[in-house]
């Protein structure tokens, strides 16, 4: 059973991430991880943040505070998700979450699965994009244990503006997130 978690909130300080209507993706990747960390606290679990306020950290520099002693012993990284095209009227949109994990890492798959399980509840009339493994994003590629990266969700949608700027809807993020690391380490 994983002890330590280590919470990456995705970009910071000049490093803003996707920006929509008002939004940052950065903000809400730390809204998120830091009602993650609560939940995960209160369930017994030692957390490590790479950042706990508006501040950049490099790519690096996240892979090192996972890395550091004592041993963590799952990684997970919270993003949202752009679509590169104009968001002009008659275009498709982008839409859906997903999860990455590090090709070949059998407990970096059961984690993604099982918290994609219920962070699809959180978007019902958004599709799943899928569990997905890879060997080219640097966090997970340069971190020494199962890791996970979950892109919640579109930015960069004008039906996203609702949701990711609901306090409720980010605490319910957060919550789905929990529950898929608590259902994965109770299989173990």
């Amino acid at each position: 059973m994983p002890k330590r978690i280590c919470i990456d909130p995705g970009h910071g300080g000049i490093k803003s991430g996707a920006v929509y209507g008002g939004l940052q993706e950065k903000d809400i990747n730390l809204a998120v991880a830091l009602e993650l960390e609560k939940l995960l606290n209160v369930l017994g679990y030692d957390v490590v943040m790479t950042r706990i306020s508006d501040v950049d950290v490099s790519l690096q520099e996240r892979c090192d505070i996972a890395n550091a002693p004592p041993r963590v012993d799952l990684f997970v990284s919270l993003h949202c998700n752009a679509d590169p095209d104009a968001d002009e009227p008659g275009m498709p949109e982008a839409k859906g979450e997903e999860i990455w994990y590090f090709k070949g890492s059998f407990m970096g798959r059961k984690y993604a699965t099982k918290i994609a399980y219920w962070i699809d509840d959180i978007f019902t009339d958004e599709p799943f994009r899928g569990v997905k493994e890879t060997d080219q994003l640097y966090v997970l590629k340069n971190t020494n244990m199962p890791a996970v990266l979950i892109e919640m969700g579109f930015i960069d949608k004008t039906s996203s503006i609702k949701p990711f700027s609901d306090c409720n809807n980010l605490k319910r993020i957060a919550k789905a997130i929990a529950d898929g690391i608590g259902d994965a380490v109770y299989e173990n």
